[in-house]
């Protein structure tokens, strides 16, 4: 009888660490389970899939972006491809907006496609720095 007892307390034990460890791992991969895409991507996607929209802001974004993304009607700019700035896609964004948004800029963010526009999550938006790691014209390392 406590050799039975002792097994079922094992086997639960067990059981229960592989609930949390699947637990973990979901809530951990949750994000990155998303794909990152281009506008061009975007523009022919499925309206129930979530996207990670990478891209520059095209110029004619607002000025006073934080209080456009605040406001009843959102933020709304153009997402315009980093290799080919024909591909493009608008963008609805509400909530807190990076002081780094500016036209030009690299951005990702999360959300659906909606009737042709992105609809991003609300403070998903993300500025990227660029990279001071690049060549410069007068580096001469071979």
């Amino acid at each position: 009888m406590a050799a039975v007892r002792s097994r079922l307390r094992f086997i639960i034990a067990i059981g229960l660490a592989v609930v949390l460890g699947a637990w973990l791992a979901w809530t951990s991969l949750g994000g990155s389970l998303e794909t990152y895409a281009g506008p061009g991507e975007i523009a022919a996607a499925p309206g129930d899939t979530t996207y990670r929209l990478n891209g520059r802001v095209a110029p004619g974004a607002p000025g006073d972006a934080a209080a456009a993304a605040q406001s009843a009607g959102g933020l709304r700019f153009t997402v315009v491809d980093k290799q080919n700035a024909h591909q493009r896609v608008r963008v609805l964004y509400r909530g807190t907006v990076p002081d780094q948004f500016k036209v030009g800029r690299e951005v990702v963010v999360t959300g659906t496609v909606q009737g042709g526009t992105f609809v991003a999550k609300n403070d998903s938006l993300i500025t990227l720095c660029p990279s001071k790691f690049t060549d410069r014209p007068d580096d001469t390392a071979t």
